[in-house]
């Protein structure tokens, strides 16, 4: 048998659109140098279908809707508690390193419009504390929590009110480092992409935290989300590997978590 990570590996590779259909590019080749007429017309169909399929609105559309939708913005002049002493969780979403710029510019948009949501939260909610969560793919080098932290100064937040876990390298350390060290001392936001909110819930709640989910950086906005026709672009086939990935991560640790 394949090893675990292999094999995750190879689940993340089938699941991107592109791959699949280079596959089914080589493999129509493979046929015709093999003269298998019938498999050439049989996998060039597969291949129409599944370009279709992943390439125009509808099944994209319908898959982030289903993930977008499942929480409300976070509404804090509805909230029964705004003075109570949140801890308001920005998951890491990817950074890069480049002296010349400022901490700002070194966060991935992902990553950024996580914190700009974290900030209105902290800015509305006057006992919060900012944690800021993440740790870097380059031994040595600033963390996500810490590149996050400096770009939340540089918005005017207080140090005092940050707090870091520098260690976490996904979702699922996210949420176990967090409980670890905070347990349910503080109730809970949690604040990250709105696709990746099912998940990131899914897993804080293995561990025992029911969070307030405050879902940002949309893919899908006003008309767009009712867009179920159009022309094939790339921007669909990568709504639909978002989407699929999605899944398929939740799936995996339900399985194997």
């Amino acid at each position: 048998m394949l090893p675990t990570s292999m094999f995750v590996s190879l689940i993340k590779f089938l699941l991107d659109p592109f791959n699949v259909l280079w596959l089914l590019l080589l493999a129509i080749v493979g046929a015709w140098y093999l003269r298998k007429q019938r498999l050439v017309k049989w996998l060039a169909v597969t291949s129409g279908i599944w370009l279709i399929l992943v390439s125009t609105p509808l099944v994209p559309v319908t898959i982030i809707n289903s993930l977008e939708d499942r929480y409300e913005p976070l509404n804090v002049e509805q909230m029964e508690h705004p003075e109570a002493e949140y801890h308001i969780i920005v998951l890491g979403g990817g950074h890069g390193f480049d002296d010349r710029l400022p901490a700002n510019s070194q966060l991935s948009r992902n990553a950024l419009g996580r914190l700009i949501e974290g900030i209105r939260l902290h800015r509305q909610l006057q006992n919060s504390k900012l944690l800021l969560s993440g740790s870097t793919s380059t031994p040595g080098r600033t963390t996500q929590a810490e590149m996050l932290q400096m770009t939340a100064l540089l918005l005017g937040v207080k140090e005092e009110s940050t707090l870091l876990q520098k260690a976490p390298r996904d979702t699922y350390e996210e949420a176990e480092v967090y409980a670890d060290t905070h347990g349910n001392t503080h109730p809970v936001i949690l604040v990250t992409s709105a696709t990746h909110m099912p998940r990131a819930v899914m897993m804080f709640e293995r561990f025992g935290i029911t969070p307030l989910a405050s879902p940002t950086n949309y893919r899908l906005l006003g008309s767009w989300k009712h867009k179920w026709f159009g022309m094939p672009t790339v921007d669909n086939m990568e709504r639909f590997h978002v989407g699929v990935s999605s899944y398929a991560a939740m799936f995996r640790y339900q399985i194997w978590n």
